[in-house]
């Protein structure tokens, strides 16, 4: 099923491309997307950016610009990244970057985007990607620095918890959602009273969840990938069922709702987006998706490369020009754009877009939104 919405989705974009590509227009603006395509993140990407574009295309374009795009497959690769962007750069010349979803890739491709000046609405979370300071490189998506802000704050203030333990993937996604947490608990006076780790797609977790009960934490933060944080936190039902759990924006999705079960039930997680936000954005972003492509958004990564595309259509706006340096510059000046998302985006001066987000609880496989939260 995957493997068909993803050809689906692929062909629309290759229809865009060709048509758009061959419209009477004064100038294209080339975009190029980074993903790993075999995956449900990929797919979400393509199909969130691809709308976007048809969209803008449909109605003339931005000052009369039309946008192309063209995917390369990352497969979830640092090097493979890096010669998927410089096919793009060389190749398909491209003006702006969408994605990738993996802060390990955009960490890698960052010295090709500066080298060659190429926009990138970066899509990894890793506080990495706006530490180093590449002034063409901005985020579409929510620091991990957020969402540890934003979860320590409910975890101690709102749920009174001072013995936390933090559970994180090996990868850099994991190390760098735990590192965030730690700095973020200190400053509530909070010491962790367990961190544990695995790697990427171990099945059986209960060696460290036993030590998680050892430590008596009442509350776990987990920072780790699909499918292995379902099948987590259905052991942690089991081992530890006093201890509550609590996620970045992982724990949210679909596809770790369906590996869960109704041991996802209780779980709370920030997020960027749900459709269960009744924001009127919001549905009508869900409306025009299903319209579309027969299904509603895959998961979040859909409302942000969609948002991501028209924040770019804005700052060509605002530039008029297509001048990527120009266009580079504009992307600063765009203060409180409402997109799909149901958030309001502030291009801050490093890069960032994102500067709020939204607490959720996992109830029978929906989100109960409890609130708006600014980092």
């Amino acid at each position: 099923m995957l493997f068909k919405k993803l050809t689906k989705i692929m062909l629309i974009s290759l229809v865009i491309f060709i048509l758009t590509a061959s419209m009477v227009s004064a100038e294209v603006f080339k975009l190029g997307g980074l993903a790993s395509l075999q995956t449900g993140y990929g797919q979400s990407m393509t199909s969130g950016a691809g709308l976007a574009i048809k969209e803008i295309n449909a109605a003339g374009g931005v000052n009369g610009v039309t946008f192309t795009i063209d995917w390369q497959d990352t497969e979830g690769s640092a090097a493979t990244g890096r010669m998927a962007t410089q096919k793009l750069i060389f190749d398909s010349q491209i003006d702006a970057l969408i994605g990738c979803h993996g802060s390990t890739v955009v960490l890698a491709v960052e010295g090709l985007i500066a080298q060659h000046g190429v926009i990138e609405m970066a899509m990894g979370s890793a506080a990495q990607v706006t530490e180093i300071g590449n002034p063409w490189v901005f985020r579409a998506r929510e620091n991990d620095n957020l969402t540890a802000r934003v979860l320590a704050n409910f975890i101690v203030n709102e749920k009174g918890h001072d013995k936390i333990a933090i559970f994180h993937m090996s990868e850099q996604y994991g190390v760098g959602g735990k590192d965030n947490m730690v700095a973020s608990l200190a400053n509530y006076g909070v010491v962790p009273v367990a961190i544990e780790a695995h790697n990427s797609k171990d099945t059986d977790f209960s060696s460290q969840l036993l030590n998680i009960r050892q430590s008596g934490a009442e509350a776990m933060v987990v920072f780790s990938g699909l499918p292995d944080m379902g099948m987590m936190v259905r052991q942690a039902r089991q081992l530890i069922p006093e201890v509550e759990i609590f996620s970045s924006s992982v724990g949210a999705t679909q596809p770790f709702m369906d590996v869960a079960g109704d041991a996802a039930n209780g779980v709370f997680a920030v997020v960027t987006y749900t459709e269960d936000n009744p924001n009127e954005k919001v549905q009508k972003f869900i409306e025009a998706h299903v319209a579309e492509y027969g299904d509603k958004p895959y998961d979040f990564f859909d409302p942000l490369a969609y948002d991501a595309v028209y924040m770019l259509a804005e700052a060509i706006k605002i530039a008029g020009t297509t001048d990527r340096e120009a266009v580079r510059d504009a992307l600063h000046q765009v203060q409180g754009y409402e997109g799909a998302t149901g958030l309001t985006y502030y291009v801050q001066p490093n890069g960032e877009t994102i500067n709020m987000l939204l607490l959720i609880e996992i109830q029978d496989g929906r989100h109960n939104v409890i609130d708006t939260i600014e980092g």
